[in-house]
């Protein structure tokens, strides 16, 4: 015969429980414990502009754009400026000096002057290598015409300094220098050709502010490039570039293209601060150019092949110095009081660029250059854009 219980609800010294009669003896359970209250799960806060600092929200990349790396952490205000070196002052005053004492100190002065210079560059075995933006990810296009503007900066040419043709230890690193402070007045933009070709003429003379006093300090020319703006296409000393290809540097003349309609049909861009960021990586050539990084890096791919892995690992090494110091240069011009609804698009657009939107291996993946795009903004050292003396992983 089985046992025989009955049980009730008391409260006792014991505390609370069930008391349960079972074959004549009461025992006193605890009750089962109720479910345990959950917290609602809190639910981040859309952010509104400007972002937190450091932040920038995955709501705020354009949805073609959205990298397949973690999202880049672009800091709010770039680091304070970099300190300029006092050697021109001192140069300056030596030269007083000489005026004053007579030609009897000259070879003196230019024995020690000459000793600081950058040596001599070797004639590269073959010509510099044109440069060209990698493309988002994007499917649109259209084949409406447009002109053609040609417009570009008076180019000061500088005759006492050359090209050193070295990559990891180009003259170029300076220690502590980077992109200076630099205001820029911008017009209004818009996106037809003439409207795009003022408003790259207005940036490029603040693009050479910033980056002159390095140069010098380093001896090394500070040639001014030219802008072509153009909405067809276009024959180059570096080739054929037509109006749906991205913008393109050619060393040859010293002149970036800036292929207008690509931009604003093929991506369909309409932020001032895209267009802003392309310049500035097509600029970043251009120092490359004047520095001798440019020949060299032709001289190393001729000797490997430049479609060969380590071809394309070198070519890779210099497009992401280019938007390294595309970085660097809006830091620069952050500073210098340039409106964060330019400064901040440029930076995300750099950031979802890469070979992930491409067939070749050539530009970086797109983790790969929001790293190094952030890299030049957050840390606007020109040592730390030197991507020839990174390990492989880092320019893959």
């Amino acid at each position: 015969m089985g046992s025989r219980w009955d049980e009730g609800f008391v409260v006792g010294r014991e505390g609370c429980g069930l008391l349960r009669a079972e074959d004549g003896v009461l025992r006193m359970t605890q009750p089962p414990m109720p479910p345990q209250w959950q917290p609602p799960q809190w639910q981040p806060q859309q952010w509104q502009q400007p972002p937190p600092p450091g932040q920038v929200p995955a709501s705020w990349i354009p949805f073609e754009e959205r990298p397949t790396g973690p999202i880049p952490r672009i800091p709010q205000h770039a680091p304070p400026p970099p300190q300029r070196s006092n050697t021109g002052l001192v140069v300056a005053l030596v030269l007083a000096a000489v005026a004053l004492f007579g030609f009897g100190t000259v070879g003196a002065v230019a024995l020690s002057e000459s000793s600081h210079q950058a040596e001599e560059p070797v004639a590269p075995s073959g010509p510099p290598i044109s440069t060209s933006t990698s493309a988002s990810e994007t499917t649109s296009e259209t084949s409406t015409s447009a002109p053609t503007s040609t417009s570009s900066s008076t180019s000061e040419v500088s005759t006492n300094a050359v090209p050193v043709l070295k990559l990891g230890d180009n003259p170029l690193n300076v220690e502590g220098n980077g992109a200076v402070t630099t205001s820029c007045s911008l017009p209004e933009f818009s996106t037809d050709v003439a409207s795009q070709d003022a408003f790259y003429q207005a940036v490029l003379p603040c693009l050479v502010r910033a980056w002159e006093p390095a140069l010098e300090e380093a001896n090394l020319p500070t040639d001014t490039p030219k802008v072509v703006t153009t909405g067809d296409d276009i024959n180059t000393p570096c080739g054929l570039r037509t109006w749906d290809q991205t913008a393109l540097y050619c060393p040859q003349d010293n002149t970036i293209y800036m292929t207008a309609r690509y931009y604003s049909e093929v991506e369909g861009r309409s932020d001032a601060g895209v267009f802003l960021g392309q310049l500035a990586h097509e600029f970043g050539h251009a120092l490359q150019r004047l520095s001798g990084i440019n020949g060299a890096y032709g001289n190393a791919s001729a000797s490997v092949g430049g479609t060969s892995p380590a071809g394309l690992e070198l070519t890779r090494r210099s497009e992401l110095q280019a938007t390294c110091f595309e970085g660097m240069s809006l830091a620069a011009f952050q500073n210098g009081g340039v409106s964060n609804d330019l400064i901040f698009p440029a930076l995300r657009d750099s950031a979802g660029r890469g070979d992930e939107n491409s067939n070749t291996q050539d530009h970086g993946s797109i983790q790969t250059n929001s790293q190094w795009v952030e890299q030049g903004f957050s840390k606007n050292r020109i040592t730390e854009c030197n991507t020839w003396l990174s390990s492989p992983g880092d320019v893959d």
